[in-house]
């Protein structure tokens, strides 16, 4: 009878302890929160797990690599009982479908409701029988969708998309695995030619599919492995695109173009990564482009050397007049075998790309390489084909008339990491004849990361005085983590240039090492 009694006291009091927690956790000012503002701090978890991934700058992070899991918040719903209640009431938390696993599939599905799904499914980790065809039943609903399949699958994956409308797709990603070329698809009516709100589009080929009157409110499109025909006859039906983006080869075929060019009046930006110098030409043949637009090509190795004056020539006069006119220009040395230039409407580049970068000054950036020297790579780090054939794409700009679709009156040239530009830029910069003078709005020149080797500074300045007796003198000459000149060198342009020598705290270091006797002069021939 008092084991009973002992063991009624001690469930008493484990329930009266219980109660005085539960009471002293009520006190907390977390379990006092409003339902409003814990939904807004489950959202942030959510979307900081999430849409900080998928929405990333870095076009190759794909959203399926920071969404393998159910819910992020599906850690609340085990603190307590009030808790997990306001989660599973909270339809958007459970809008991001990428569970390998189809119970949680079903789960997602069911809390989610009726809210806008964010569908990511990847062939190497779900299979297409139990999750694609369980969630195109959805279709109706999904706001970002991204398919990643193989080949033999994606026929079906196409047919699958083809049975509904997508009302509330705003972004479709198409990825197929494939070794060989993808084949035509059999249905030619996705999403039954209803999504008016998709503005976002990725696929890996061009397909007839996507020549549809369904993507006349395209923004943004990204598109590899395609031929030029297709690839044009989608953009006829993409008015109001925005950002194109062209990935891994363009192929072109012997059947002819016979429409005009493309109208693409709103176009801001057009990329093209990995194609040859002889297919720009030809996509950009085809393109009418708006006088704001901002071209970055990424151009497959090419050999021997080649002219750039073909890829200007489709970019001629601009029929509604003068062009943007470049103030400055960047030369740089991303590796051994390439050399990247840009073109700024700013006097000044600081962007840190070497290509396609962010600067919306920077209208236009060529980023090369030379199959030679990625066959040889034990030949010389840098030789002379990439350094002329970018002198050779500035010359081609500075002589261009303002009419044209961008001209250049460079005020600064920079160059960066590229030791084998400077004779070359010497030679361009020099004057022959009293009329014929070269880069006459040139007043700033800054060299950055250079090793300077023979006479280059010397001839470099003997280029200076001639241009200052002709009355176009450079005003300022900047070294910028240049580890091998010395005091001597520097001194070379005292008079030569208007202004003083600008050296960074790198190079007067550097320079202090290897002349001693430099030290009790920097700080007089060089101010800050």
């Amino acid at each position: 009878m008092m084991d009973i009694d002992e063991d009624s006291a001690a469930a008493a009091l484990a329930e009266s302890m219980r109660v005085l927690r539960s009471r002293s956790n009520g006190q907390v000012p977390v379990s006092r929160l409003p339902d409003e503002i814990l939904l807004m701090v489950f959202e942030h978890i959510e979307e900081d797990k999430r849409l900080n991934g998928s929405d990333s700058d870095d076009d190759d992070k794909s959203t399926s690599d920071v969404i393998g899991d159910p819910s992020a918040c599906l850690v609340v719903t085990h603190v307590c009982r009030h808790w997990r209640k306001v989660a599973l009431e909270c339809p958007t938390l459970w809008t991001f479908i990428s569970s390998p696993s189809p119970p949680w599939l079903d789960v997602m599905l069911e809390r989610s409701q009726k809210a806008p799904l964010v569908v990511i499914y990847s062939a190497f980790t779900i299979s297409l029988e139990d999750s694609m065809e369980k969630v195109h039943l959805h279709l109706p609903r999904i706001k970002h969708l991204e398919l990643s399949t193989f080949s033999y699958e994606a026929d079906h994956v196409m047919d699958l998309l083809s049975s509904q409308p997508a009302p509330m797709l705003e972004t479709f990603k198409f990825k197929i695995y494939s070794s060989i070329p993808t084949p035509a698809f059999t249905s030619n009516t996705i999403f039954q030619g209803q999504a008016p709100l998709l503005r976002h589009l990725e696929v890996d080929y061009c397909d007839r599919i996507w020549s549809s009157c369904i993507f006349d409110g395209l923004r943004t499109l990204r598109v590899g492995r395609t031929l030029l025909l297709d690839l044009l006859s989608a953009l006829r039906c993409m008015p109001a695109l925005e950002r194109l983006t062209l990935l891994s080869g363009l192929s072109t075929s012997d059947q002819p173009i016979l429409f005009n060019k493309v109208p693409l009046a709103r176009l801001k930006s057009i990329a093209l990564d990995g194609i040859s110098l002889q297919n720009a030409v030809s996509l950009l043949a085809h393109l009418a482009l708006p006088i704001d637009v901002k071209i970055a090509l990424q151009l497959s190795p090419i050999t021997g050397p080649h002219t750039f004056a073909d890829l200007f020539s489709v970019m001629g006069e601009h029929p509604d007049g003068s062009g943007p006119v470049f103030r400055s220009l960047r030369a740089i040395k991303p590796n051994p075998s390439g050399l990247a230039v840009q073109f700024s409407t700013s006097t000044t580049i600081n962007s840190h790309y070497s290509w396609n970068p962010q600067d919306d000054d920077i209208r236009l950036s060529i980023e090369f390489y030379n199959e030679d020297l990625e066959a040889h790579p034990n030949g010389p780090p840098f030789d002379e084909i990439p350094r002329d054939t970018a002198i050779n794409i500035c010359q081609i700009i500075a002589q261009r008339r303002p009419q044209a679709f961008f001209s250049g009156e460079f005020e600064s040239i920079q160059v960066q990491g590229c030791s084998n530009f400077i004779g070359g830029l010497t030679a361009a910069l020099r004057i022959e004849g009293s009329s014929n003078v070269t880069y006459p709005s040139l007043r700033v020149l800054e060299l950055r990361d250079i090793l300077f080797g023979g006479h280059e500074l010397q001839d470099l300045r003997d280029v200076f005085i001639m241009r200052a007796q002709h009355n176009v003198p450079v005003h300022d000459l900047r070294f910028r983590l240049c580890k091998d000149l010395t005091a001597d060198q520097m001194q070379l342009f005292q008079g030569v240039v208007v202004n003083d020598i600008d050296c960074d705290q790198y190079t007067l270091d550097h320079s202090l090492r290897l002349d001693r006797g430099f030290r009790t002069t920097a700080a007089t021939l060089f101010p800050y």
